[in-house]
């Protein structure tokens, strides 16, 4: 899950904030956070609810991102199930190489980086979610 990155430096008597996308984790946050502490104005200290407040959202955040990573291995195995249960029937769909494609599922292979794929007898790989129709083989 990508995370829009807060960065914060110090300028004399504001801070400027600087918003890069990156991968962060809780980790970075409390670092940043105890940067941001470190830094405080001792004449207009954080209060002790706006600390809670940032732990609290830091604690949120990564509760997200474990939520977006499970729900993304839940949907991937979801789709290894289907594709496993296409084994011997037709589908049409688009190949990998974008053409029109068809054929009887012979075998499927997954990956992360490539998603699920069902390869027909005749070698031809059309990825599951762009599979258009499956049909029964009769006879």
């Amino acid at each position: 899950m990508g995370v829009t990155a807060l960065a914060a430096t110090q300028d004399t008597a504001k801070t400027s904030h600087v918003f890069a996308n990156s991968q962060l984790g809780g980790e970075d946050f409390l670092k940043l956070m105890i940067q941001e502490l470190a830094n405080q104005d001792p004449l207009n200290p954080m209060s002790n609810e706006q600390l809670l407040t940032q732990v609290s959202n830091i604690k949120n955040m990564e509760t997200l991102a474990n939520l977006d990573e499970t729900l993304a291995n839940m949907t991937f195995q979801g789709q290894i199930a289907t594709a496993g249960s296409l084994i011997g029937k037709a589908i049409k769909g688009i190949s990998t190489d974008g053409q029109n494609a068809s054929g009887i599922v012979a075998k499927v292979t997954a990956s992360n980086a490539n998603g699920v794929t069902l390869i027909t007898s005749a070698g031809v790989a059309i990825p599951i979610d762009m599979v258009t129709e499956i049909q029964e083989v009769t006879g």
